[in-house]
């Protein structure tokens, strides 16, 4: 451990250099252009970019069209500290890291809804398409402290489409593999409030995903639908209603890697829907929410009938209350109510919790001096409570400086499985807890936008299944969960976006140390090092994308590593009309290996293209 945090602040005084760069390509025009980016992921409430004390990546609809992607995955995988392990490519499962947590630990959010499995404990993004997206918000850090458990890497909150009244599209797409999609939506007026209608529908004949020697040798393909409705009502001046629902389906082939003839195939029916009603006064905001969603999933043998299918489901019921008040001239005071019930499907001890949260956050901002507290108390039945926090403290230099620290505690409270699985659950388990700190500086000065921020997260009670050195009556291994394991992830953060002769350029890198406290080895599926850069331009009716992307060597275990990959995306787009547009896309032009899980590999070269009319 002695030579690493000479590592750290080498990398840190590089990147500083960095970002120095642009700047000389500004220096003709001092004025400051504020950045109007609003988010809500780190308070539940609108607030600018600049009011945020933690550090939030935020992705729109425009970006999200230049890049085309194929799976939800695809997008994320361009920010820093989001790291995505792949069994396969598009429609396939697929985990995202958030600075070097366990996929486990990223809560993930569909239009205020808490989604995911409460059996297997993270969200599947293979799910949901891309083309049902209109913006992501990338929360790094614990926020426990104002979302409750899961939020112990970070916070990835989706918001479907939404389009204004008289506002349409269709698209249509054909790419390799067989790839085809179709899409619409539409923007409907009524009196003094719309709703936004999506649909989406694509499949592909796939490839044979998996290479290990004894495995099933077939392509395997995926199809999805998804349909998403989201609106809201002017009831009076201070009042207004809110709806949004989203229904996702389809199925999945995969490989039986060990040619046993179990199930190969799968088949979703994922749904949230959420109903709220919004007091919007002069000092005081408060929002009242019922939704619930569900998570559903059968596993069987395509080619054959007899073998048994297996079905898990997972139901969350959440009812929420949270307030925004104005106490005086840069005093803000947050607060609300939590109240969710989980419930699955099978033959557990256990089959369903009530969770019960109440947080509260205050914001007091001195002229330069900007300073956050937050605190949370998370009741969860036949589970020990959990109180979180987070503290953090900003200070503006000037216009364009801005130094962050901030430090907290999260958990994640086990799944359906760790606690109840018949014959093997251990009810007698503790959340895995994480205290964390992080220090970011921002840099923002006309076209350019920068920031590096160094952190830490040490996270105990991880929980981990191992045999117990008994054997059931077939002579199986019986395996139990316990909380055994400790981590200890340090790191560097970095990104910046700034134009340079009209090219826009993006610019993100990590570099991670993700340590196993029992064994002292990296911990499995990191790698120290990821980078991402993309160039964009824009020449008449053209524009123009290239996106790299470095996935340094990760640890497989056993003192084993995955070989590290690069790929290289192009796209073009074209504006045929004011309303009409082409679009051509090819991934990994190089035809790179990528093997981001043992045996796994993603698609080699893929070319798409597209064609769709927008009224917008």
């Amino acid at each position: 451990m002695g030579t690493k945090p000479s590592k750290i602040a080498l990398l840190i005084s590089g990147v500083f250099s960095l970002t120095a760069l642009p700047t000389v390509a500004a220096e003709s025009n001092q004025d400051v252009t504020i950045d109007e980016t609003i988010t809500v992921t780190g308070t539940r409430f609108d607030r600018s970019t600049e009011k945020q004390l933690t550090v939030i990546n935020t992705i729109e609809r425009s970006e999200i069209e230049r890049l085309n992607p194929k799976s939800v995955a695809d997008v994320l995988e361009r920010l820093p500290g989001v790291s995505v392990v792949r069994n396969g490519g598009a429609g396939q499962s697929a985990s995202i890291s958030l600075r070097g947590t366990n996929s486990s630990h990223v809560l993930v959010i569909v239009d205020g809804v808490k989604v995911g499995s409460a059996t297997l404990g993270n969200f599947s993004f293979n799910t949901l398409s891309p083309e049902s997206i209109e913006r992501i918000e990338v929360l790094k850090g614990p926020r426990a402290s104002v979302w409750g458990s899961d939020a112990i890497g970070g916070v990835v909150q989706i918001f479907t489409r939404q389009l204004k009244s008289d506002e349409w599209y269709v698209g249509a797409e054909y790419g390799s593999n067989d790839y085809i999609r179709g899409s619409a939506g539409v923007g409907i007026e009524h009196g003094e409030g719309s709703s936004t209608l999506t649909v989406n529908r694509e499949q592909s004949d796939g490839y044979d995903i998996y290479q290990g020697a004894d495995s099933e040798k077939d392509d395997d393909g995926y199809s999805r639908t998804s349909l998403s409705l989201k609106g809201s009502q002017q009831l009076a001046p201070q009042w207004q209603a809110l709806w949004s629902g989203q229904y996702d389906r389809g199925n999945t082939q995969y490989d039986d890697i060990y040619a046993s003839g179990s199930a190969d195939e799968s088949d979703y029916a994922n749904y949230i829907w959420n109903l709220g009603a919004q007091y919007q006064g002069d000092k005081l905001t408060s929002k009242f929410t019922v939704n619930q969603s569900r998570d559903y999933n059968e596993n069987f043998r395509g080619d054959n009938n007899d073998v048994p299918r297996a079905d898990f489901e997972t139901m969350r019921k959440q009812v929420s209350w949270n307030n925004q008040y104005l106490l005086a001239d840069g005093l803000n005071l947050n607060g609300g109510l939590d109240w969710s019930n989980e419930a699955v499907l099978g033959d557990y001890a256990q089959d369903e919790r009530d969770i019960l949260g109440a947080y509260i956050l205050v914001g007091k901002q001195w002229q330069q001096l900007l300073a956050e507290v937050a605190v949370r108390y998370d009741d969860v039945e036949n589970i020990d409570s959990e109180t979180t926090y987070n503290v953090s403290l900003a200070y503006q230099f000037d216009k364009n400086w801005r130094l962050s620290a901030t430090t907290g505690t999260a958990f994640k409270v086990p799944t359906f499985n760790d606690l109840y699985w018949p014959n093997s659950g251990n009810p007698d388990l503790l959340s895995e807890t994480s205290t964390s700190y992080d220090v970011t500086l921002n840099y923002s000065r006309n076209t350019v936008s920068a920031y590096i921020s160094v952190f830490k997260n040490d996270i105990d009670n991880l929980i981990a299944w191992a045999p117990t050195g008994e054997v059931d009556d077939n002579g199986w291994d019986i395996w139990k969960p316990a909380n055994v394991n400790n981590a200890e992830i340090s790191g560097v953060e970095f990104f910046t976006k700034f134009e340079i002769f009209g090219f826009d350029n993006q610019l993100a890198y990590t570099y991670l140390e993700p340590e196993d406290k029992k064994t002292g080895e990296m911990l499995i599926g990191r790698s120290v090092e990821e980078l991402n850069y993309s160039l964009s331009y824009q020449w008449h009716n053209f524009d123009l994308l290239a996106n790299y992307h470095y996935q340094g060597k990760r640890y497989a275990g056993y003192g084993l590593y995955l070989e590290a990959y690069q790929q290289l995306d192009l796209g073009i787009g074209y504006q045929v009309a004011d309303n009409w547009q082409l679009r051509l896309k090819a991934n990994n032009i190089f035809d790179e290996e990528i093997i981001s899980a043992t045996n796994y590999i993603s698609p080699g070269r893929e070319l798409f293209f597209s064609v769709s009319y927008s009224a917008l």
